[in-house]
């Protein structure tokens, strides 16, 4: 179900975002939500537009809710993977495109995004580990020996 007027702001909207006015089309498209909130084409477009703003968090609140409305729109998934990939959800992501993949499974570009989400986790977990590695490295430095003080000073110890 749409209205007149919300067809319009959401003409206005796209024409908006094309033009690089982003925050005039996140506007737009929200007054066009205000007139029919249960278009997901609505929720859509102003999740795009949030994520041009890079406000990644709005821009997934407008993807759960195209997911919501309409489950089994490609578009609402690939919204969703961008949103969670802004925000570094990697893994989040690549999940949101498998979904994508499996309600168009021949679209090569929701493909090609879920493999990209794909590296990104797998490079974010192997630094993660890198992390934690060198984190438990530090103990052996502090197994050894601390060099003594300068001056021979008395041995502190702490409060308690």
């Amino acid at each position: 179900m749409s209205n007149e007027q919300a067809e319009r702001y959401k003409t206005q909207g796209n024409q908006a975002l094309a033009g690089g006015m982003n925050e005039e089309a996140v506007r737009l498209y929200t007054l066009a939500v205000r007139e029919d909130p249960f278009s997901e084409v609505y929720f859509s477009n102003r999740s795009a537009a949030y994520a041009s703003l890079k406000r990644f968090k709005e821009a997934l609140d407008d993807a759960d809710e195209v997911v919501r409305l309409k489950p089994a729109w490609v578009k609402g998934h690939t919204r969703r993977g961008a949103a969670l990939s802004g925000l570094k959800k990697h893994e989040e992501a690549r999940k949101a495109y498998i979904k994508a993949c499996d309600f168009e499974p021949g679209n090569s570009q929701t493909r090609e995004l879920m493999e990209a989400e794909a590296k990104k986790a797998a490079t974010t977990a192997a630094q993660a580990k890198d992390w934690e590695n060198d984190l438990w490295s530090d103990e052996e430095e502090e197994a050894a020996p601390a060099p003594a003080a300068a001056g021979g000073g008395a041995k502190r110890t702490a409060p308690g």
